[in-house]
């Protein structure tokens, strides 16, 4: 396989490798080496394939070359002429891109505030109800029973007068105080309702800019992309008076790339192929080591009953007994 082809090796969640998971505890001897036999004469046929592939995207390449070097030896004026009306499509392009993306945030802008103009007016009916309702238990606005209240007040305080005037004077204070009571319960705020009455009217003056907004850039964007497509066909007329060679050595240049992307996915699939192979290899090992503990353990246990039994052992048997004791010493 060649070093061109750079892939993540990691086939953890490949579907066929979590099958293969699945199935390798279970699987006998015969299926394990049926599976390998398989993957490795699938990698074979890869191999082929690959072979065929690599003569195949070295043809569009040379088909691509010969089409460029043909391309480019027409007169530089017309290359001029063709790279400048690609450079003027491409502003177009991005002008109108541009255009659709101010048309989408100023639709979204304008989405958004319709519900603020809605809790922002709902805010003024509230606030005018109040008002009303103020001004027919009250009569006059708080600021103005607050201006009156401070004024008698000062009257009274800096004011000689008669005792009936004075008690007059009081009363009046007193109604008013009633009064702004009744206000403060009504809790209603000229200002408050000014200031709600601006927030609207900003919000809708916000509102209406989005959406001359959204009508402004959309006109703009239909501008730039008839002025695009003017520019490709008037493009389209320029390449084709060449013999269209700039076409057919784009066309070589992607089947080049296609025969390439298909030959990266092929070593990718061999390698995952190996990998199970790597996987059904690792399982055999791992069952060979587990029969060979297996038959140790017992032979280890046979040994055994014959020391006990104080009969006469071999130099491979008393090794043995050596061997366990020395490995149970390690684990201690």
């Amino acid at each position: 396989m060649s070093n061109e082809i750079e892939q993540s090796e990691d086939f953890t969640d490949d579907p066929e490798v979590l099958e293969l998971q699945k199935k390798l505890t279970g699987m006998s001897k015969d299926v394990m080496k049926k599976t390998t036999d398989g993957l490795r004469t699938e990698i074979s046929q890869i191999s082929s394939k690959i072979s065929q592939l690599k003569k195949k995207r070295e043809e569009h390449n040379s088909q691509a070359r010969h089409y460029r070097s043909m391309r480019d030896n027409v007169s530089d004026e017309k290359f001029t002429q063709i790279e400048h009306l690609r450079e003027e499509a491409d502003k177009e392009k991005n002008q109108r891109d541009e255009c659709n993306e101010k048309i989408r945030t100023n639709k979204q802008r304008r989405e958004d505030l319709k519900e603020n103009i809605r809790a922002a007016w709902d805010k003024v009916k509230e606030l005018k109800a109040k008002y009303y309702k103020m001004k027919d238990e009250v009569g006059v606005l708080p600021e103005d029973i607050t201006n009156e209240i401070r004024d008698l007040e000062w009257k009274q305080q800096t004011t000689t007068m008669s005792p009936d005037d004075d008690a007059e004077l009081t009363k009046r204070i007193t109604e008013l105080y009633v009064k702004a009571y009744t206000a403060h319960m009504i809790g209603f705020s000229s200002e408050e309702l000014e200031q709600a009455i601006e927030t609207a009217k900003q919000l809708s003056e916000e509102h209406d800019t989005a959406h001359q907004n959204v009508v402004h850039f959309a006109e703009e964007g239909q501008k730039h992309h008839q002025r695009m497509l003017n520019l490709y066909k008037e493009l389209d007329e320029v390449r084709s008076s060449g013999g269209g060679l700039h076409g057919k050595y784009l066309e070589a240049r992607q089947a080049a790339d296609i025969a390439h992307q298909r030959i990266v996915e092929l070593y990718e699939k061999i390698k995952l192929n190996q990998h199970m192979m790597d996987m059904i290899d690792e399982e055999q090992i791992r069952r060979r080591q587990e029969k060979s503990l297996k038959l140790k353990q017992e032979k280890i246990v046979e040994t055994k009953k014959k020391q006990a039994s104080s009969k006469r052992m071999t130099l491979d048997e008393l090794k043995l007994l050596m061997g366990e004791d020395e490995e149970e010493e390690e684990m201690e």
